[in-house]
């Protein structure tokens, strides 16, 4: 007499996530992340704002400063045994060929150094002021374009540029100079923030 076995097949168990074990294939129910949609159908927009006010007119420039808004070229020289401070007019170093030392023959005049806020501390900012280039230490130089500067005598747009020879202080009158190519470009009183235009390129 032939036995009948009936077939018995176990109800499917529901699906699992999967354990994370190498070679575990079990796939859980997958859910999407929820995002809150708007009446048509559009994510509802981020009411978080960055910045809701500006200021109407540009802080003034410092000293050193590059006026980026004309095109400009600059080098990287060394300061060559003492420390120089940003904006003065520095001539190439007759010790190295990278170097450069402040003021200078005017055949030698190199450019303008840049203010660069991470290695000098202006001295309007609190704290400990670094007003100058350490001996030795990378600094940029500005060989054609604009600069921020500040003339200790009343300047007139147009007049030529001229620096002392010891300090490389800029002047519009007396000491080294004029610079060939470089000008004050606007009137303004002594003492005043102005602005130099270098043509050169080194």
């Amino acid at each position: 007499m032939a036995e009948h076995q009936a077939n018995q097949t176990a109800p499917a168990a529901p699906p699992r996530a999967a354990t994370g074990h190498p070679g575990d294939t079990r796939v859980g129910d997958a859910k999407l992340p929820q995002t809150k949609a708007g009446a048509e159908g559009q994510l509802a927009p981020s009411t978080r704002v960055v910045q809701s006010e500006f200021p109407e007119h540009m802080k003034a420039g410092l000293p050193g400063m590059i006026n980026r808004m004309v095109d400009y070229n600059s080098v990287t020289r060394s300061a060559e045994a003492d420390p120089i401070p940003a904006c003065r007019a520095v001539s190439q170093s007759l010790q190295s060929d990278i170097g450069a030392v402040m003021g200078g023959p005017l055949a030698q005049f190199v450019g303008l150094t840049i203010l660069d806020p991470t290695l000098i501390v202006p001295l309007t900012v609190s704290g400990t002021p670094i007003d100058a280039y350490p001996p030795y230490s990378n600094m940029g130089v500005l060989s054609k374009g604009e600069m921020f500067a500040i003339a200790d005598v009343p300047t007139t747009s147009g007049d030529p540029l001229y620096y002392e020879a010891l300090t490389g202080i800029l002047k519009n009158l007396a000491g080294i100079g004029p610079v060939p190519g470089a000008s004050w470009k606007y009137t303004r009183g002594a003492g005043e923030l102005n602005v130099v235009k270098l043509g050169i390129q080194t």
